[in-house]
Protein backbone atom coordinates (compact mmCIF):
# COMPACT_ATOMS: atom_id res chain seq x y z
CA UNK A 1 0.00 0.00 0.00
CA UNK A 2 1.07 3.58 -0.56
CA UNK A 3 3.40 4.54 2.12
CA UNK A 4 4.27 8.50 1.71
CA UNK A 5 4.39 9.74 5.52
CA UNK A 6 5.60 13.65 4.35
CA UNK A 7 4.01 16.40 2.78
CA UNK A 8 4.80 16.04 -1.08
CA UNK A 9 6.19 19.96 -1.94
CA UNK A 10 4.50 21.77 -4.89
CA UNK A 11 6.68 21.60 -8.14
CA UNK A 12 7.46 24.19 -10.49
CA UNK A 13 6.63 23.03 -14.32
CA UNK A 14 9.62 23.20 -16.78
CA UNK A 15 9.95 23.21 -20.19
CA UNK A 16 13.38 21.80 -21.62
CA UNK A 17 14.25 22.08 -25.04
CA UNK A 18 15.72 19.08 -27.22
CA UNK A 19 18.21 19.51 -30.35
CA UNK A 20 15.43 19.03 -32.39
CA UNK A 21 12.83 21.33 -31.71
CA UNK A 22 10.73 19.39 -29.70
CA UNK A 23 10.43 20.23 -25.94
CA UNK A 24 10.22 18.11 -22.61
CA UNK A 25 7.85 18.85 -19.70
CA UNK A 26 9.42 18.66 -16.81
CA UNK A 27 7.79 18.91 -13.35
CA UNK A 28 10.71 20.33 -10.91
CA UNK A 29 10.75 19.59 -6.91
CA UNK A 30 13.56 21.97 -5.52
CA UNK A 31 15.82 20.40 -2.90
CA UNK A 32 14.74 21.72 0.29
CA UNK A 33 18.41 22.65 1.62
CA UNK A 34 19.69 25.46 -0.42
CA UNK A 35 22.16 25.83 -3.34
CA UNK A 36 23.12 23.51 -5.86
CA UNK A 37 22.62 19.86 -5.02
CA UNK A 38 22.51 16.53 -7.13
CA UNK A 39 19.67 15.87 -9.33
CA UNK A 40 17.94 13.07 -9.72
CA UNK A 41 15.92 12.42 -12.86
CA UNK A 42 12.91 10.24 -14.07
CA UNK A 43 11.58 9.50 -17.29
CA UNK A 44 8.15 8.24 -17.54
CA UNK A 45 5.65 7.53 -20.04
CA UNK A 46 2.34 7.57 -17.87
CA UNK A 47 2.07 10.94 -16.88
CA UNK A 48 4.06 12.67 -14.93
CA UNK A 49 1.32 14.09 -13.02
CA UNK A 50 -0.16 10.72 -11.74
CA UNK A 51 0.17 10.12 -8.24
CA UNK A 52 1.66 6.60 -8.34
CA UNK A 53 5.09 8.62 -9.13
CA UNK A 54 4.90 10.37 -5.50
CA UNK A 55 5.69 6.85 -3.54
CA UNK A 56 9.39 6.58 -5.69
CA UNK A 57 9.85 10.63 -6.22
CA UNK A 58 9.47 10.90 -2.05
CA UNK A 59 12.63 8.77 -1.60
CA UNK A 60 14.83 11.57 -3.30
CA UNK A 61 12.66 14.26 -2.06
CA UNK A 62 13.09 13.59 1.48
CA UNK A 63 16.97 12.74 1.52
CA UNK A 64 17.22 17.19 0.16
CA UNK A 65 17.67 16.40 -4.12
CA UNK A 66 16.26 18.21 -6.68
CA UNK A 67 13.94 15.97 -8.13
CA UNK A 68 13.21 16.12 -12.21
CA UNK A 69 10.56 14.08 -13.22
CA UNK A 70 9.45 14.24 -17.50
CA UNK A 71 6.57 13.24 -19.57
CA UNK A 72 8.51 11.37 -22.62
CA UNK A 73 8.37 13.09 -25.73
CA UNK A 74 4.56 12.91 -27.21
CA UNK A 75 3.15 12.15 -24.14
CA UNK A 76 1.48 14.80 -21.92
CA UNK A 77 3.29 17.83 -21.96
CA UNK A 78 6.14 17.23 -24.40
CA UNK A 79 6.00 18.04 -27.22
CA UNK A 80 7.77 16.62 -30.55
CA UNK A 81 6.90 13.76 -33.04
CA UNK A 82 6.54 10.18 -31.51
CA UNK A 83 9.18 7.63 -33.06
CA UNK A 84 8.16 4.38 -31.28
CA UNK A 85 8.48 2.91 -27.57
CA UNK A 86 11.90 3.68 -26.32
CA UNK A 87 13.10 4.63 -29.87
CA UNK A 88 17.00 6.10 -29.73
CA UNK A 89 15.35 9.31 -30.52
CA UNK A 90 13.69 8.93 -26.91
CA UNK A 91 17.14 7.87 -25.49
CA UNK A 92 18.69 10.71 -27.03
CA UNK A 93 16.51 13.24 -25.38
CA UNK A 94 17.29 11.86 -22.00
CA UNK A 95 21.01 12.72 -22.65
CA UNK A 96 20.45 15.92 -23.27
CA UNK A 97 17.91 16.25 -20.46
CA UNK A 98 20.71 15.29 -18.19
CA UNK A 99 22.95 17.51 -19.52
CA UNK A 100 20.35 20.41 -19.14
CA UNK A 101 19.59 19.73 -15.39
CA UNK A 102 24.06 19.31 -14.96
CA UNK A 103 24.05 22.87 -16.25
CA UNK A 104 21.14 24.45 -14.31
CA UNK A 105 21.79 26.80 -11.24
CA UNK A 106 20.12 24.41 -9.12
CA UNK A 107 22.27 21.35 -9.66
CA UNK A 108 25.99 21.14 -8.58
CA UNK A 109 26.91 19.33 -11.59
CA UNK A 110 25.64 15.74 -10.63
CA UNK A 111 23.00 13.64 -11.96
CA UNK A 112 21.11 10.29 -11.14
CA UNK A 113 18.36 8.29 -12.47
CA UNK A 114 15.81 6.42 -11.09
CA UNK A 115 12.81 4.26 -11.70
CA UNK A 116 10.44 1.37 -12.38
CA UNK A 117 9.27 -0.98 -15.31
CA UNK A 118 9.15 1.04 -18.51
CA UNK A 119 11.35 3.75 -16.30
CA UNK A 120 13.83 1.25 -15.54
CA UNK A 121 14.66 0.31 -18.86
CA UNK A 122 15.38 3.64 -20.14
CA UNK A 123 17.75 3.94 -17.40
CA UNK A 124 20.06 1.45 -18.89
CA UNK A 125 19.78 2.64 -22.48
CA UNK A 126 20.60 5.93 -21.58
CA UNK A 127 23.68 4.96 -18.88
CA UNK A 128 25.01 2.92 -21.93
CA UNK A 129 25.61 6.19 -23.61
CA UNK A 130 27.66 7.56 -21.09
CA UNK A 131 26.10 10.90 -20.14
CA UNK A 132 28.84 12.84 -18.64
CA UNK A 133 26.81 14.38 -15.68
CA UNK A 134 25.44 10.89 -14.84
CA UNK A 135 26.57 9.49 -11.62
CA UNK A 136 24.43 6.25 -11.06
CA UNK A 137 21.23 4.22 -11.61
CA UNK A 138 18.84 2.34 -9.79
CA UNK A 139 16.60 0.49 -12.13
CA UNK A 140 13.91 -0.62 -10.56
CA UNK A 141 11.25 -3.79 -11.64
CA UNK A 142 13.18 -3.29 -14.52
CA UNK A 143 13.08 -5.37 -18.02
CA UNK A 144 16.53 -5.51 -19.93
CA UNK A 145 15.53 -7.35 -23.34
CA UNK A 146 12.35 -5.64 -25.39
CA UNK A 147 11.75 -9.27 -26.86
CA UNK A 148 12.23 -12.13 -23.97
CA UNK A 149 11.39 -9.57 -20.74
CA UNK A 150 9.00 -6.77 -21.82
CA UNK A 151 6.94 -7.68 -24.76
CA UNK A 152 7.33 -11.60 -26.34
CA UNK A 153 8.16 -13.61 -23.05
CA UNK A 154 8.60 -17.47 -24.30
CA UNK A 155 7.91 -16.36 -27.94
CA UNK A 156 4.95 -15.81 -26.64
CA UNK A 157 2.67 -11.76 -26.78
CA UNK A 158 3.05 -10.16 -22.93
CA UNK A 159 1.34 -7.65 -21.85
CA UNK A 160 -0.95 -6.64 -24.93
CA UNK A 161 -2.77 -4.30 -23.28
CA UNK A 162 -0.25 -2.01 -22.36
CA UNK A 163 -0.61 0.33 -25.60
CA UNK A 164 -3.86 0.72 -25.55
CA UNK A 165 -3.39 1.93 -21.83
CA UNK A 166 -0.48 4.32 -22.45
CA UNK A 167 -1.08 5.38 -25.58
CA UNK A 168 -4.55 6.55 -25.49
CA UNK A 169 -4.12 8.69 -22.17
CA UNK A 170 -1.09 10.02 -24.21
CA UNK A 171 -3.31 13.62 -24.31
CA UNK A 172 -1.69 13.83 -27.68
CA UNK A 173 -3.54 12.53 -31.52
CA UNK A 174 -0.80 11.98 -33.16
CA UNK A 175 1.01 9.90 -30.69
CA UNK A 176 -1.79 7.92 -30.33
CA UNK A 177 -1.86 7.36 -33.65
CA UNK A 178 1.94 6.29 -34.11
CA UNK A 179 2.10 4.53 -31.02
CA UNK A 180 -0.47 2.50 -31.56
CA UNK A 181 -0.03 1.41 -34.77
CA UNK A 182 3.91 1.03 -33.51
CA UNK A 183 2.55 -1.12 -30.91
CA UNK A 184 0.11 -3.80 -31.72
CA UNK A 185 1.77 -3.35 -35.56
CA UNK A 186 5.66 -3.76 -35.35
CA UNK A 187 6.06 -4.71 -31.54
CA UNK A 188 2.63 -7.07 -30.75
CA UNK A 189 2.50 -8.37 -34.54
CA UNK A 190 6.10 -9.24 -35.21
CA UNK A 191 6.78 -12.80 -33.97
CA UNK A 192 10.36 -13.01 -34.09
CA UNK A 193 13.08 -10.92 -32.68
CA UNK A 194 14.51 -8.78 -34.92
CA UNK A 195 15.59 -5.00 -35.65
CA UNK A 196 12.55 -3.14 -33.82
CA UNK A 197 13.20 -5.63 -30.39
CA UNK A 198 17.47 -5.02 -30.66
CA UNK A 199 16.96 -1.48 -31.11
CA UNK A 200 15.63 -0.83 -27.46
CA UNK A 201 17.80 -3.56 -26.32
CA UNK A 202 20.68 -2.22 -23.78
CA UNK A 203 24.15 -2.60 -24.53
CA UNK A 204 24.97 -3.66 -20.79
CA UNK A 205 28.60 -3.72 -21.17
CA UNK A 206 28.77 -0.80 -21.96
CA UNK A 207 27.36 1.06 -18.76
CA UNK A 208 30.05 2.27 -16.18
CA UNK A 209 28.10 3.99 -13.76
CA UNK A 210 27.28 2.07 -10.39
CA UNK A 211 23.80 0.42 -11.00
CA UNK A 212 21.25 -1.11 -8.35
CA UNK A 213 18.79 -3.74 -9.50
CA UNK A 214 15.99 -3.47 -7.57
CA UNK A 215 13.38 -6.95 -7.71
CA UNK A 216 10.31 -9.22 -6.26
CA UNK A 217 10.33 -12.62 -6.40
CA UNK A 218 6.77 -12.10 -8.22
CA UNK A 219 7.90 -9.51 -10.51
CA UNK A 220 7.20 -10.37 -14.50
CA UNK A 221 10.25 -8.80 -14.68
CA UNK A 222 12.57 -10.77 -12.19
CA UNK A 223 14.48 -12.33 -15.03
CA UNK A 224 15.70 -8.93 -16.35
CA UNK A 225 16.77 -7.74 -12.88
CA UNK A 226 18.94 -10.84 -12.49
CA UNK A 227 20.67 -11.33 -15.66
CA UNK A 228 20.88 -7.65 -15.59
CA UNK A 229 22.69 -7.74 -12.36
CA UNK A 230 25.04 -10.67 -13.90
CA UNK A 231 25.63 -9.20 -16.93
CA UNK A 232 27.02 -5.75 -16.22
CA UNK A 233 30.56 -4.81 -15.23
CA UNK A 234 30.23 -1.32 -13.25
CA UNK A 235 29.82 -1.34 -9.45
CA UNK A 236 26.58 -2.86 -8.57
CA UNK A 237 24.00 -4.32 -6.09
CA UNK A 238 21.33 -6.54 -6.47
CA UNK A 239 17.98 -6.74 -4.14
CA UNK A 240 15.43 -9.18 -4.88
CA UNK A 241 12.33 -9.03 -2.03
CA UNK A 242 8.95 -10.06 -1.45
CA UNK A 243 7.44 -8.13 -3.88
CA UNK A 244 5.43 -8.28 -7.55
CA UNK A 245 5.59 -5.24 -10.03
CA UNK A 246 3.43 -2.33 -8.18
CA UNK A 247 4.16 0.99 -7.69
CA UNK A 248 4.30 0.99 -3.86
CA UNK A 249 7.84 1.27 -1.56
CA UNK A 250 8.50 -1.22 1.20
CA UNK A 251 10.83 -0.08 4.21
CA UNK A 252 13.76 -1.75 2.31
CA UNK A 253 13.12 -0.43 -0.85
CA UNK A 254 12.93 3.01 0.00
CA UNK A 255 16.15 2.69 2.30
CA UNK A 256 18.06 0.61 -0.16
CA UNK A 257 17.61 3.68 -3.11
CA UNK A 258 18.29 6.48 -0.05
CA UNK A 259 21.70 4.95 0.79
CA UNK A 260 22.32 4.21 -3.00
CA UNK A 261 22.03 7.78 -3.77
CA UNK A 262 23.43 8.91 -0.83
CA UNK A 263 26.61 6.78 -1.41
CA UNK A 264 26.95 7.81 -5.05
CA UNK A 265 25.72 11.40 -5.06
CA UNK A 266 27.54 12.29 -1.79
CA UNK A 267 30.25 9.81 -0.88
CA UNK A 268 27.63 8.87 2.01
CA UNK A 269 27.95 5.75 4.19
CA UNK A 270 29.14 2.63 3.16
CA UNK A 271 30.18 1.12 -0.47
CA UNK A 272 26.98 -0.63 -1.18
CA UNK A 273 28.74 -1.94 -4.22
CA UNK A 274 31.42 -4.06 -2.18
CA UNK A 275 32.11 -7.09 -3.42
CA UNK A 276 30.96 -9.88 -0.85
CA UNK A 277 27.96 -8.39 0.33
CA UNK A 278 26.19 -6.27 -2.22
CA UNK A 279 23.33 -8.90 -3.09
CA UNK A 280 20.54 -8.92 -0.68
CA UNK A 281 17.61 -11.38 -0.99
CA UNK A 282 14.84 -12.11 1.08
CA UNK A 283 13.91 -15.63 1.35
CA UNK A 284 10.64 -17.32 0.41
CA UNK A 285 8.86 -19.26 3.14
CA UNK A 286 10.40 -17.09 5.83
CA UNK A 287 10.67 -13.43 7.19
CA UNK A 288 14.57 -13.87 6.47
CA UNK A 289 17.20 -12.15 4.23
CA UNK A 290 20.54 -12.88 3.06
CA UNK A 291 23.17 -10.96 2.36
CA UNK A 292 25.57 -12.65 -0.21
CA UNK A 293 28.46 -11.72 -2.63
CA UNK A 294 26.80 -12.71 -6.01
CA UNK A 295 23.69 -14.49 -7.42
CA UNK A 296 24.62 -18.35 -8.03
CA UNK A 297 25.34 -18.98 -11.55
CA UNK A 298 24.14 -22.58 -13.39
CA UNK A 299 27.90 -23.67 -13.44
CA UNK A 300 28.14 -22.89 -9.76
CA UNK A 301 24.84 -24.77 -8.64
CA UNK A 302 24.39 -28.67 -7.04
CA UNK A 303 21.74 -29.29 -9.32
CA UNK A 304 18.91 -32.14 -8.78
CA UNK A 305 16.90 -33.74 -11.12
CA UNK A 306 13.30 -34.80 -10.77
CA UNK A 307 11.56 -36.85 -13.25
CA UNK A 308 7.95 -36.39 -12.80
CA UNK A 309 6.64 -38.51 -15.41
CA UNK A 310 7.58 -42.63 -14.62
CA UNK A 311 5.69 -43.44 -17.53
CA UNK A 312 3.89 -41.52 -20.46
CA UNK A 313 1.25 -39.17 -19.42
CA UNK A 314 -1.75 -37.95 -21.20
CA UNK A 315 -2.00 -33.68 -21.12
CA UNK A 316 -4.86 -32.19 -22.86
CA UNK A 317 -3.65 -29.21 -25.26
CA UNK A 318 -6.91 -26.61 -24.73
CA UNK A 319 -7.98 -24.18 -27.09
CA UNK A 320 -7.81 -21.01 -25.07
CA UNK A 321 -5.69 -19.94 -21.53
CA UNK A 322 -9.23 -18.62 -20.68
CA UNK A 323 -10.18 -22.35 -20.65
CA UNK A 324 -8.33 -23.55 -17.92
CA UNK A 325 -9.26 -24.22 -14.22
CA UNK A 326 -9.31 -21.40 -11.76
CA UNK A 327 -5.46 -20.43 -10.68
CA UNK A 328 -4.50 -21.08 -7.33
CA UNK A 329 -5.02 -18.20 -5.17
CA UNK A 330 -1.50 -15.49 -4.90
CA UNK A 331 -0.42 -13.29 -2.72
CA UNK A 332 0.04 -10.62 -5.54
CA UNK A 333 -3.06 -8.19 -6.61
CA UNK A 334 -4.52 -9.63 -9.68
CA UNK A 335 -4.61 -6.09 -10.99
CA UNK A 336 -0.84 -5.96 -11.00
CA UNK A 337 -0.96 -8.69 -13.97
CA UNK A 338 -4.86 -7.69 -15.05
CA UNK A 339 -4.20 -4.39 -16.23
CA UNK A 340 -1.36 -4.71 -18.71
CA UNK A 341 -2.62 -8.85 -19.58
CA UNK A 342 0.99 -9.88 -18.28
CA UNK A 343 0.31 -13.29 -19.24
CA UNK A 344 0.98 -14.44 -15.54
CA UNK A 345 -0.81 -16.26 -12.60
CA UNK A 346 -4.27 -15.55 -14.42
CA UNK A 347 -4.26 -19.25 -15.61
CA UNK A 348 -4.98 -22.13 -14.01
CA UNK A 349 -2.91 -25.80 -14.23
CA UNK A 350 -4.60 -28.73 -15.97
CA UNK A 351 -2.02 -31.43 -14.92
CA UNK A 352 -0.14 -31.09 -11.81
CA UNK A 353 3.38 -33.15 -10.39
CA UNK A 354 4.58 -33.21 -7.06
CA UNK A 355 7.43 -34.55 -4.87
CA UNK A 356 7.51 -36.29 -1.97
CA UNK A 357 6.79 -33.92 1.30
CA UNK A 358 10.30 -32.48 2.68
CA UNK A 359 11.48 -34.85 5.61
CA UNK A 360 14.19 -31.99 6.44
CA UNK A 361 13.97 -28.11 5.76
CA UNK A 362 15.70 -27.68 2.48
CA UNK A 363 16.76 -24.32 0.62
CA UNK A 364 16.45 -23.26 -3.03
CA UNK A 365 18.18 -21.00 -4.67
CA UNK A 366 18.52 -20.02 -8.37
CA UNK A 367 16.39 -20.71 -11.93
CA UNK A 368 14.28 -23.47 -12.16
CA UNK A 369 15.13 -25.48 -15.62
CA UNK A 370 11.78 -27.73 -16.84
CA UNK A 371 13.03 -30.01 -19.96
CA UNK A 372 9.92 -31.08 -21.32
CA UNK A 373 9.93 -33.89 -23.79
CA UNK A 374 5.82 -33.71 -25.43
CA UNK A 375 4.80 -35.48 -28.16
CA UNK A 376 1.45 -33.95 -29.78
CA UNK A 377 -1.85 -36.01 -30.85
CA UNK A 378 -1.78 -36.92 -34.18
CA UNK A 379 -5.38 -37.72 -34.55
CA UNK A 380 -7.90 -36.06 -35.77
CA UNK A 381 -7.65 -33.27 -33.32
CA UNK A 382 -3.85 -32.67 -34.57
CA UNK A 383 -1.89 -29.70 -33.21
CA UNK A 384 0.59 -27.93 -35.05
CA UNK A 385 1.70 -25.47 -32.63
CA UNK A 386 1.11 -24.93 -28.44
CA UNK A 387 2.32 -23.03 -25.59
CA UNK A 388 3.56 -24.25 -22.64
CA UNK A 389 3.10 -22.41 -19.32
CA UNK A 390 4.73 -23.96 -15.66
CA UNK A 391 4.45 -22.82 -12.56
CA UNK A 392 6.75 -23.66 -9.20
CA UNK A 393 4.64 -23.62 -6.12
CA UNK A 394 4.99 -25.21 -2.51
CA UNK A 395 2.07 -27.14 -1.02
CA UNK A 396 1.97 -26.51 2.45
CA UNK A 397 1.13 -30.00 4.84
CA UNK A 398 -2.17 -28.42 5.51
CA UNK A 399 -3.02 -28.32 1.40
CA UNK A 400 -2.32 -24.79 0.71
CA UNK A 401 -0.66 -24.00 -2.19
CA UNK A 402 1.99 -20.96 -2.63
CA UNK A 403 2.47 -20.35 -6.05
CA UNK A 404 6.37 -19.53 -6.39
CA UNK A 405 7.52 -18.74 -9.92
CA UNK A 406 6.39 -19.34 -13.53
CA UNK A 407 8.08 -19.82 -17.37
CA UNK A 408 6.13 -20.51 -20.34
CA UNK A 409 7.37 -20.89 -24.08
CA UNK A 410 5.78 -21.46 -27.74
CA UNK A 411 6.41 -24.93 -28.73
CA UNK A 412 7.46 -23.55 -32.13
CA UNK A 413 9.80 -21.05 -30.72
CA UNK A 414 11.53 -24.13 -28.62
CA UNK A 415 14.86 -23.87 -30.72
CA UNK A 416 18.09 -22.94 -28.55
CA UNK A 417 21.57 -21.40 -28.76
CA UNK A 418 24.16 -23.68 -27.20
CA UNK A 419 26.46 -20.67 -27.09
CA UNK A 420 24.47 -18.65 -24.30
CA UNK A 421 22.33 -21.39 -22.70
CA UNK A 422 23.39 -22.38 -19.25
CA UNK A 423 24.47 -26.01 -18.38
CA UNK A 424 24.36 -28.23 -15.43
CA UNK A 425 27.71 -30.13 -14.43
CA UNK A 426 26.04 -33.12 -16.44
CA UNK A 427 25.78 -30.78 -19.84
CA UNK A 428 22.18 -30.67 -19.78
CA UNK A 429 20.39 -27.16 -20.27
CA UNK A 430 19.15 -25.53 -17.17
CA UNK A 431 18.76 -21.63 -18.33
CA UNK A 432 17.97 -21.61 -22.20
CA UNK A 433 18.86 -18.71 -24.35
CA UNK A 434 16.07 -18.75 -27.13
CA UNK A 435 16.67 -17.84 -30.51
CA UNK A 436 13.15 -16.58 -31.41
CA UNK A 437 14.17 -15.73 -35.08
CA UNK A 438 12.13 -18.65 -36.91
CA UNK A 439 9.49 -21.04 -36.29
CA UNK A 440 9.29 -24.51 -35.94
CA UNK A 441 6.49 -25.80 -36.45
CA UNK A 442 4.85 -29.60 -34.38
CA UNK A 443 4.95 -32.23 -36.26
CA UNK A 444 1.72 -34.40 -34.91
CA UNK A 445 3.12 -37.50 -33.76
CA UNK A 446 6.97 -36.67 -33.23
CA UNK A 447 8.39 -35.64 -29.80
CA UNK A 448 9.15 -32.25 -29.19
CA UNK A 449 11.65 -30.93 -26.50
CA UNK A 450 11.17 -27.84 -24.91
CA UNK A 451 13.27 -26.15 -22.36
CA UNK A 452 11.16 -23.93 -20.13
CA UNK A 453 12.72 -21.40 -18.18
CA UNK A 454 11.73 -20.56 -15.42
CA UNK A 455 12.38 -17.62 -13.02
CA UNK A 456 14.74 -17.51 -10.54
CA UNK A 457 13.93 -18.67 -6.41
CA UNK A 458 15.23 -18.25 -2.99
CA UNK A 459 12.78 -20.63 -1.25
CA UNK A 460 12.77 -22.72 1.96
CA UNK A 461 10.57 -25.40 2.53
CA UNK A 462 9.88 -27.12 5.87
CA UNK A 463 9.43 -30.26 6.56
CA UNK A 464 6.08 -31.54 5.25
CA UNK A 465 6.49 -29.27 2.02
CA UNK A 466 6.44 -30.72 -0.85
CA UNK A 467 7.22 -29.00 -4.27
CA UNK A 468 4.86 -28.72 -7.07
CA UNK A 469 5.07 -28.19 -11.11
CA UNK A 470 1.63 -27.61 -12.85
CA UNK A 471 1.77 -27.82 -16.25
CA UNK A 472 -1.14 -26.39 -18.92
CA UNK A 473 -0.82 -26.70 -22.77
CA UNK A 474 -2.66 -24.27 -24.85
CA UNK A 475 -3.33 -24.39 -28.54
CA UNK A 476 -1.19 -21.29 -30.27
CA UNK A 477 -1.83 -22.49 -34.06
CA UNK A 478 -4.99 -21.75 -36.40
CA UNK A 479 -7.68 -24.27 -34.61
CA UNK A 480 -9.48 -23.85 -31.48
CA UNK A 481 -10.38 -27.57 -31.53
CA UNK A 482 -9.78 -29.37 -28.24
CA UNK A 483 -6.23 -31.82 -28.59
CA UNK A 484 -4.32 -34.08 -26.80
CA UNK A 485 -0.48 -34.65 -26.17
CA UNK A 486 1.70 -36.85 -24.19
CA UNK A 487 4.44 -36.01 -21.76
CA UNK A 488 7.25 -38.92 -22.17
CA UNK A 489 9.52 -39.69 -18.74
CA UNK A 490 12.21 -37.90 -20.28
CA UNK A 491 11.28 -34.81 -18.94
CA UNK A 492 12.74 -33.31 -16.37
CA UNK A 493 12.77 -30.65 -13.92
CA UNK A 494 16.15 -29.14 -12.67
CA UNK A 495 16.06 -28.03 -9.16
CA UNK A 496 18.81 -25.08 -7.19
CA UNK A 497 20.33 -26.10 -4.11
CA UNK A 498 21.19 -23.22 -1.69
CA UNK A 499 24.82 -23.16 -1.21
CA UNK A 500 25.68 -24.67 2.40
CA UNK A 501 22.28 -26.56 2.42
CA UNK A 502 22.70 -30.49 2.73
CA UNK A 503 19.63 -31.61 2.50
CA UNK A 504 16.53 -31.57 -0.57
CA UNK A 505 13.88 -33.21 -0.98
CA UNK A 506 14.63 -36.79 -1.99
CA UNK A 507 13.43 -36.90 -6.02
CA UNK A 508 13.55 -40.82 -6.42
CA UNK A 509 9.22 -41.19 -5.90
CA UNK A 510 6.96 -38.44 -7.83
CA UNK A 511 3.56 -38.93 -7.91
CA UNK A 512 1.63 -37.04 -11.35
CA UNK A 513 -1.99 -36.41 -11.25
CA UNK A 514 -4.59 -34.38 -13.42
CA UNK A 515 -5.54 -30.86 -11.62
CA UNK A 516 -8.91 -31.26 -12.34
CA UNK A 517 -9.60 -34.49 -10.89
CA UNK A 518 -7.34 -34.75 -7.35
CA UNK A 519 -6.90 -30.85 -6.86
Amino acid sequence: MPSINFPMPSPEHVDVPMSDGATLSVLRYAASGGGPAPAVVVMTPYRKEALMHAELLQVPIREGYEVLIADVRGIGGSSGPYHGILAPREVDDGVELLAWAASQPFCDGRTALIGGSYSGLNQLLIAARRPESLRCIAPWIAPIDFYRDMWKRGGIPSHTAWGARAFLASQRAETRRRGLRNFYGEIVGEDFDGDVFHRSTPDLSAIEVPALFLGGWYDYFLRGTVRGFQQVTCPKRLVVGPWSHDPFLSDEQRGELAAWLNHWLRGEGPDPSAEGSNVRLSCVGTDGWETRGDFPEAGDIAWFRWRPAEAELPVPIVPALAATPMPPPSNVDPMVDLVTESGMRMWGETTVFELPAAEAPARLLGPVGLRAVVRADDGEGGCEDFDAHARLSIVRPDGQVVPVTEGRLRASHRAVDDGRSARDEAGGIVVPWHAHTHADPVEPGVPVTLHVEIYPVHLRLAGGDRLRVGLTLVRADESAAPAQAVLLPDTTVSLPAAPAVSAVPAVSAVSARSAGRDG
